[in-house]
């Protein structure tokens, strides 16, 4: 009761005062702010949320003339590709920057490789048409996936611009229950041609809805190529019985039993 009513108070009182005395005004060392902490003041290799300037990763540092380089990339296709810039030593790796995009496609360089385009305008030239190359093929891949109703499985695609001039091309695949569902209901009613089956669909449309509202399964997986056919044929034959599902539960949402 000492310490609530009289001395104890202006004594703690005090000895704050003291403290903000000693240390001049600010925290004692190890008492900072989580934010204001020395090993959160700079950005850490890897983190996706902070470790990213202009598609610029993990602290990489380039020339006046290769940020220029970058500049006019995405001038030139920016609307709708990504591009990162990072030294890599893995396709995991790899993989992992170009799995960042939020865009339809993603593109990975390495800083070496922009340095060598800002240092020599037929470098630049090569790479440019071979950067422009690529994207073409992702163009023309869309269309077909889009053609075979396979475009729904993929999140993401782009590829990584190698030193020798290739490409490695990725795409991330996702499939969920509650989305495939919704495909082939839509499916069935563009397609639905006689009045006879339309009570068969309604019932297969309301099993669907009620198998969405219990679970959504999700799956996820990542596939390579050393070209946009082979990663084209990859996608289109990828065996989604091999893959593990995450199982979400549909909790608090309401579904419209009607068909």
């Amino acid at each position: 009761m000492n310490n609530v009513s009289g001395y104890g108070i202006y004594q703690n009182a005090g000895m704050v005062g003291e403290n903000i005395r000693k240390f001049g005004g600010k925290r004692a060392e190890g008492h900072e702010r989580p934010e204001n902490r020395p090993e959160n003041a700079a950005n850490k290799p890897g983190d996706k949320r902070t470790d990213n300037v202009n598609g610029i990763l993990n602290g990489v540092e380039l020339s006046d003339g290769a940020k220029k380089i970058l500049e006019e990339l995405k001038e030139k296709y920016g609307n709708n590709t990504d591009f990162f810039v990072a030294s890599y030593s893995s396709e995991e790796e790899a993989q992992d920057y170009l799995s960042r995009g939020t865009k339809e496609y993603s593109v990975l360089i390495e800083p070496e490789l922009l340095e060598e385009m800002a240092r020599d305008s037929e470098a630049k030239e090569k790479y440019m048409g071979i950067i422009e190359n690529g994207t073409k093929q992702l163009d023309e891949m869309k269309e077909e996936l889009a053609a075979s109703g396979k475009d729904g499985d993929v999140k993401n695609i782009g590829f990584s611009v190698n030193k020798d001039g290739t490409l490695s091309f990725f795409a991330q695949l996702e499939q969920s229950t509650k989305a495939q569902s919704e495909r082939i209901a839509e499916k069935r009613e563009k397609n639905a041609e006689k009045a006879e089956k339309e009570a068969e669909k309604r019932s297969e449309r309301l099993r669907d809805k009620r198998d969405s509202f219990a679970k959504d399964q999700i799956k996820k997986a990542t596939v390579k190529a050393e070209s946009a056919e082979e990663l084209l044929e990859k996608i289109k034959n990828f065996d989604w019985e091999t893959v593990k599902a995450e199982e979400k539960i549909m909790v608090g949402s309401k579904v419209d039993f009607t068909a």
